[in-house]
């Protein structure tokens, strides 16, 4: 019995995860953006908890990090997903 090989009918789900990924990339560098807009918008402002500042920019610095895991893993399941 023959078979077609597994990678050949998985590729299209495979480049769908790529997409998938490179979409929630997107969208978590957008919420650090969007995090370090109020960071900036905070800070100065009175009666804002001085600590805020620290926490959104944590926060930021966390989804660009995550932004930059999904699009590593979004170019290996690529190669993965292509040879």
């Amino acid at each position: 019995m023959t078979t077609e090989p597994r990678s050949a009918t998985a590729a299209p789900e495979l480049l769908a995860y790529v997409d998938d990924l490179r979409v929630d990339a997107d969208r978590m560098d957008d919420y650090a953006r969007r995090l370090r807009g109020a960071a900036d918008t905070l800070a100065g402002r009175t009666g804002a908890p001085e600590w805020s500042g620290t926490a959104l920019e944590r926060q930021a610095t966390a989804c660009a990090a995550a932004a930059a895991q999904l699009r590593s893993a979004a170019t290996a399941l690529l190669a993965h997903a292509t040879h």
